[in-house]
């Protein structure tokens, strides 16, 4: 951190000292002779530097955290679930609806027989899905998928008062066999920790 402070105030001198040097070229020729005068002027200027790039700091850090925020947050009436990790980050790895399914369902916990049964489909499907998503988000496993999605459902639940609350799938997720009831898995505890 004192490294960004270093590097901040070396720049806002040489912005500063760039600025006296060219008033005092162009504007007052005769004051190159008195330091007083120019030790003023980038005082002044070393000030007016140091606010702006303050505010644009603080402005700019604003909007990046905004923007992580509406990238992360729920929207109206969602709950922060895995599901919504998935459905969030589905359009950006260029999931497809049947992957985006699999993945909800490896990320709350269950095998690839449990995934295939429940989707009425075969095994080798559902690790073909699983391949490709694991292609297309960057990750290289299993574990890696439910520790980022995790990993979110913390980080949207430590930014948001609210309580979580379980996302309902039946209109989300169309499953073969729905009348089959599945074991439910807990949802991230270390967000309450």
């Amino acid at each position: 951190m004192s490294r960004i402070w270093v590097s901040g105030i070396l720049v806002v001198a040489g912005i500063a000292g760039l600025k006296t040097s060219m008033f005092i070229y162009f504007l007052m020729p005769q004051a190159t002779s008195k330091p007083a005068i120019v030790s003023g002027i980038f005082a002044l200027f070393f000030s007016v530097t140091a606010t702006v790039a303050y505010v644009s700091f603080t402005l700019l850090r604003a909007s990046l955290k905004q923007q992580r925020k509406e990238k992360l947050a729920p929207g109206v009436g969602e709950p922060v679930a895995k599901e919504t990790v998935i459905l969030r980050y589905a359009p950006d790895w260029g999931l497809s609806q049947a992957e985006a399914d699999v993945a909800i369902f490896v990320v709350k916990g269950f095998s690839n027989a449990e995934i295939a049964e429940m989707r009425g489909c075969a095994i080798a499907t559902v690790k073909t899905q699983l391949g490709r998503i694991y292609n297309k988000s960057g990750l290289a496993s299993r574990y890696q998928l439910i520790g980022f999605v995790t990993d979110e459902v913390c980080t949207m639940a430590n930014d948001h008062d609210e309580e979580p609350a379980q996302k309902v799938t039946r209109n989300a997720l169309p499953l073969a066999g729905r009348q089959k009831s599945t074991p439910r898995n807990p949802e991230c505890e270390m967000a309450n920790a």
